[in-house]
């Protein structure tokens, strides 16, 4: 739910209606994937983005039938028919999307925008669930197994979309469905609430700068972690969510280091360095990364093994050294690139290669 946070704040202050528009179903290539949101003033002000620009100028033109009607409309573009030319200029998706409209009004976001967004800042996942075609077009359902969450009203479907919340927490997988009950029918986006990745990063040198800078561009949690309190300071970093003054391994205690998580070990200090990896091999991260070079490292690492064993399979499989992609980085911002993008591939389960190689679809 990347920039769903954003979303929610930028509802929270509306000063005036506004359309909320929503990626519910994609068939082919798009640039963004359901789920996405956008929130369109009546003025144009816009936040966030559901598209390289094929769409927006059109649902812009759709934004005041929205806060007229009040109901919640679908609109449906083929951006892969000579049609394309009206939306853009032959930009060509060679995609379908369908784009929910609901408006929303002044004095807060409602319920199911709040409670996501809590779910979010408190680590927690759940599921959501949009309806935006049939019975209840534009109703919102929330699956949050350690908070009760919004049921669905009683009716035929109830149970259909309690099982299809269920589903999307389990897989992780945002999905539209079709259900039907005799002669109804009806349609719902269903996408899991999980917290943002989270990136770690310990050592507040003058190189992990742009390693915060970019990670919260992406919508990342941004943690510092420094012994250094003349270092690790909002002014040097206020990009960062957290900052953790202290000596590892007590700094780094406490910490919530899960799936969704990452930690960078930059901050070229051996013996600090060596503490860190020691605490944070243990923790079920989805990336530990070490920057450094190859000898050094592997000093480290045979030090760590002379205490503690060899690693097992997990921790080799997370552990990076040196951190990065191969793109010929030598700048602090290149180099940030380099090892956010491998954070990012590993995030995600892709390889990190080349998307001229792929012979598979870019998204699964």
């Amino acid at each position: 739910m990347k920039g769903f946070q954003e979303i929610a704040g930028a509802v929270e202050a509306l000063a005036e209606p506004s359309a909320l528009a929503t990626l519910v179903r994609v068939k082919g290539s798009s640039y963004r994937q359901p789920g996405a949101r956008m929130l369109f003033g009546a003025q144009g002000i816009r936040t966030g983005i559901i598209s390289a620009g094929c769409l927006e100028t059109d649902i812009l033109a759709r934004v005041q039938s929205v806060l007229a009607g009040r109901e919640p409309q679908v609109a449906a573009y083929d951006l892969g028919s000579d049609l394309d030319l009206v939306w853009g200029t032959g930009m060509g998706c060679q995609g379908k999307a369908d784009v929910l409209l609901e408006r929303v009004d002044p004095g807060g976001a409602p319920e199911w925008m709040r409670r996501c967004r809590a779910m979010l800042d408190q680590r927690r996942s759940g599921a959501l669930g949009t309806v935006f075609r049939g019975p209840g077009a534009g109703a919102h359902f929330l699956h949050d197994p350690d908070g009760g969450g919004l049921p669905p009203a009683p009716g035929p479907f109830a149970d259909a979309i309690g099982a299809a919340l269920r589903q999307a927490l389990a897989t992780g997988a945002t999905a539209a469905h079709t259900l039907r009950e005799g002669d109804l029918e009806l349609e719902i986006l269903v996408e899991p609430v999980l917290p943002p990745f989270a990136l770690w990063i310990f050592g507040a040198g003058e190189h992990s700068r742009p390693l915060a800078r970019l990670a919260s561009a992406l919508g990342w949690f941004v943690g510092i972690i420094d012994h250094r309190p003349a270092l690790a300071t909002p002014e040097r970093f206020p990009e960062a969510d957290r900052i953790v003054l202290g000596h590892p391994p007590e700094s780094l205690q406490g910490l919530p280091l899960d799936r969704r998580s990452a930690a960078l070990v930059v901050s070229h200090i051996y013996e600090k360095d060596r503490q860190a990896l020691e605490a944070l091999l243990p923790a079920p991260l989805a990336y530990l990364g070490l920057q450094g070079n190859r000898t050094r490292s592997r000093r480290l690492l045979k030090e760590l093994a002379e205490g503690s064993g060899d690693l097992s399979e997990a921790q080799q499989r997370i552990l990076h050294f040196p951190a990065g992609l191969d793109i010929g980085a030598e700048t602090p911002e290149a180099i940030a690139l380099s090892m956010l993008a491998e954070v990012q591939a590993a995030f995600t389960g892709h390889p990190g290669g080349s998307l001229r190689d792929r012979t598979t679809p870019i998204h699964q």
